[in-house]
């Protein structure tokens, strides 16, 4: 009896211990998704910028396109006394023209978010591990409506509930392809006079690739497509072009 018992307790440390090495296993390949939001010093990515500005002041509309360039920077300690990265950012009215810094953004990147700091709002822009179907308040530090808000009486930003929709999918922005990508909505919501729309889509070791924000306002020609008949607001849409390494 006793022979047996301890076969019996030997097959179960057995069992126990291939149980825990096949966890540990899994744990090692699981995939967090920490390459899709690099921040190692002297990356950068080149954007094409178009706008379109609605001014229901004078019904004009007037489309503009710009270059952006945003690199990373050097390190420091944030008020928060974490580790931070500055994100340079240059522009330049065409790819001809010299680059011109006109502010100086920072990031900060830790085991289970991203997050972004942008005219001294706090964006949380990532999580991590980042699966599809998670989602997070990215603007709850946003308590004041930011200059861009159309109505700052009634609207607000700290509400708005980003969301991963896609993790891993080919993608082109129509400049330039990326075998994977991860798409995060922030928020999409519309009525028959308002519009608001904001997504980015992230490309693995290379970082945002692509963005889109809609805010726009119309009472005429109700469905009609957007950009013919918004009355107030802008459309914006930056393409990732070109990336490397300073």
């Amino acid at each position: 009896m006793k022979y047996k018992f301890t076969i019996f307790l030997f097959f179960c440390f057995t069992l126990i211990a291939i149980i825990s090495c096949k966890k540990e296993t899994d744990v090692s390949k699981y995939d967090i998704g920490y390459d899709y939001f690099p921040n190692e010093y002297g990356n950068f990515v080149i954007y094409k910028v178009d706008s379109v500005l609605f001014n229901d002041f004078d019904n004009s509309r007037r489309y503009n396109t710009v270059y952006l360039k945003e690199k990373i920077g050097e390190q420091f300690v944030d008020n928060l006394g974490r580790t931070a990265n500055k994100i340079l950012r240059y522009y330049a009215d065409s790819l001809t023209t010299n680059w011109e810094i006109f502010n100086v953004d920072y990031l900060v990147k830790t085991n289970l978010v991203a997050e972004r700091v942008e005219d001294n709002l706090r964006y949380i822009k990532m999580v991590f591990p980042n699966d599809v179907g998670l989602k997070w308040l990215g603007n709850k530090f946003i308590t004041v409506p930011p200059p861009f808000v159309l109505d700052t009486v009634n609207y607000f930003l700290y509400d708005w509930k980003y969301t991963i929709k896609a993790r891993d999918i080919y993608y082109n922005n129509g400049t330039r392809i990326f075998d994977s990508t991860l798409l995060i909505t922030h928020i999409q919501d519309s009525t028959a006079i308002t519009k608001t729309y904001s997504a980015e889509r992230y490309a693995r070791s290379i970082g945002m690739v692509y963005k889109e924000f809609w805010l726009v306002e119309g009472q005429i020609n109700i469905g009609a497509p957007w950009e013919d008949r918004a009355e107030k607001g802008f459309i914006l849409r930056q393409y990732a072009i070109d990336y490397g390494k300073e």
